[in-house]
């Protein structure tokens, strides 16, 4: 069967940038957890007010879109076949590898704090079992070309618009990445066109990124269950013995 790579790219998932550090929403937050400012992660829904002073403002601290994400992937069918590995690729150019045994807290604010312990290790719970390992400095072309794709598939509103399942059937490779945004608002910040990918759409509502991911799971599993059909051989029919002619 073929191996899936899926990619949540540009993801808004970075810690408290410098220039907010000191700021009187960020230093009550880090108060009330007991932690450094700079260790924490950026979070939209806790750290708004101070969100004026920073670029593209109106997209940055989501946490819960890889949380959504990550979730979904890890207790799909694809992963618990062993046909799905998971990446995510961050504005700032780091990249988490998420081992496929993975059991990722459904609590968001434990996984808040699994993510920023990520970030201060590199690797949890150690090296011996990384389930989770953090790299830097690790662009979104380099990503896709370490893993050796047949087709990269690019989920887009500016893609071609058509059934997401013909598409996945009719693909020939054994390795296949898929890159999903991971920002709510925007368009992608990595320049995708060196990948030179399939740009596909989803239609023309703008989807949330959990909806995509969803879609994507069962289209992928709906054309792999039309193809192992396919594949059958069609039982031979018993004819009725001829009856001895008088």
């Amino acid at each position: 069967m073929t191996q899936y790579f899926f990619i949540l790219a540009d993801s808004e998932l970075e810690l408290i940038p410098r220039e907010i550090l000191k700021e009187r929403c960020i230093l009550n937050s880090a108060r009330g957890r007991g932690k450094a400012p700079e260790r924490m992660l950026l979070d939209a829904s806790h750290h708004h007010p101070a969100f004026a002073k920073m670029p593209d403002s109106e997209r940055r601290g989501r946490p819960d879109i890889v949380h959504f994400f990550m979730l979904l992937c890890l207790d799909s069918d694809l992963t618990a076949q062993g046909n799905l590995r998971v990446f995510v690729h961050t504005r700032n150019n780091d990249v988490i590898a998420v081992n496929p045994e993975t059991r990722l807290p459904p609590h968001y604010p434990r996984f808040v704090g699994l993510i920023e312990s990520l970030f201060e290790s590199r690797v949890v719970p150690s090296r011996e079992n990384a389930l989770l390992e953090l790299r830097d400095n690790v662009p979104l072309e380099t990503l896709v070309n370490a893993l050796k794709p047949d087709e990269v598939i690019v989920l887009t509103p500016t893609g071609k618009e058509e059934p997401l399942d013909e598409k996945i059937a009719s693909i020939k490779g054994e390795r296949v990445v898929v890159i999903i945004g991971g920002f709510s608002r925007g368009d992608f910040k990595s320049d995708l066109e060196k990948l030179k990918p399939t740009k596909i759409s989803l239609g023309p509502r703008m989807l949330k990124v959990w909806t995509v991911t969803a879609k994507l799971c069962c289209a992928i599993e709906h054309a792999s269950k039309v193809a192992k059909t396919a594949t059958k051989k069609p039982s031979k029919s018993r004819r009725a013995p001829k009856k001895k002619a008088e």
